[in-house]
């Protein structure tokens, strides 16, 4: 069962994202027009840019079987991207701030997402 997965942000993300979220027009005064690519490349820049400076966390790896796989992903994206943030989630119960879990309105049953991973302080013998 695949529990283990990578988070953070990379700059590849963050560039496609603000493609496709980029205007191909601006406003002004109170009238549309339409950017040149010059202005528009320009403007998908400064996108990537605030992308990259907030904190919005997103799913950069497929999901693994054991931690261990997720941390060579880790140490491989952070040697050959640029990203920030990469942190290794397991999917878990959520719990609310007093340790219960968060259940579903309609089911009844205990929701399932993504919380951070800790590893486990081992005994060396």
């Amino acid at each position: 069962m695949s529990t283990f997965a990578v988070f953070g942000m990379s700059e590849n993300w963050a560039r496609e994202e603000a493609k496709e979220h980029t205007n191909t027009y601006k406003m002004e005064n109170g009238k549309m027009v339409e950017r040149t690519i010059p202005e528009w490349e320009l403007a998908v820049e400064a996108e990537v840019a605030r992308i990259m400076a907030g904190k919005k966390c997103v799913r950069l790896s497929p999901m693994f079987d054991a931690p261990q796989y997720a941390q060579q992903f880790m140490e491989m994206a952070r040697a050959s991207i640029v990203c920030r943030d990469l942190k290794i989630r397991t999917k878990a119960v959520l719990v609310d701030a007093k340790s219960k879990p968060i259940l579903n309105a309609k089911t009844g049953a205990p929701k399932v997402g993504f919380a951070d991973w800790v590893p486990a302080k081992s005994h060396a013998a």
